[in-house]
């Protein structure tokens, strides 16, 4: 936890120098969190860098805590099976949302959100499943799936 927030406090001395590695997207005197968020991804700058590190780590850092929660994360908990379904569910979630564009269209903010929250809803079973079946056959190419 420490090692990110130091990152994010690097973030802020680095964006408030107003230029240093992020190519030519200076701050414009409205000091907005927009404004501040306005970096180069590519390439990388030196703040794209530790901003993103820096929320990684705080993130990773949460979920090492949240490991004593039984509920957050136990066998069949939500971050363990997308966790260790990673690319399955990044493979069927096209498949998914490929179904739900032909159902639903397009839509807002809001309604985005919620497809977002039915398509975790939806992959949770299917992601179960397939861990199940990647764990009973253990030398099988699913393993790299």
């Amino acid at each position: 936890m420490v090692s990110g927030l130091s990152a994010l406090v690097l973030f802020v001395l680095i964006r408030s120098i107003n230029g240093y590695g992020n190519l030519f997207m200076y701050l414009e005197g409205n000091n907005t969190l927009v404004q501040w968020l306005h970096i180069s991804k590519y390439p990388p700058s030196l703040a794209y860098t530790v901003l993103e590190l820096g929320l990684m780590v705080i993130i990773l850092a949460l979920l090492m805590r949240m490991e004593s929660v039984k509920d957050v994360i136990n066998n069949n908990g939500p971050i363990l099976v997308f966790g260790q379904t990673a690319l399955f569910f990044y493979l069927a979630h096209f498949g998914v949302l490929a179904a739900l564009r032909l159902v639903l269209g397009r839509g807002s903010l809001e309604q985005t959100y919620w497809i977002t929250l039915l398509v975790l809803i939806i992959l949770y079973p299917i992601c179960r499943m397939y861990r199940s079946i990647k764990w009973r056959y253990p030398q099988s190419l699913l393993r790299f799936l």
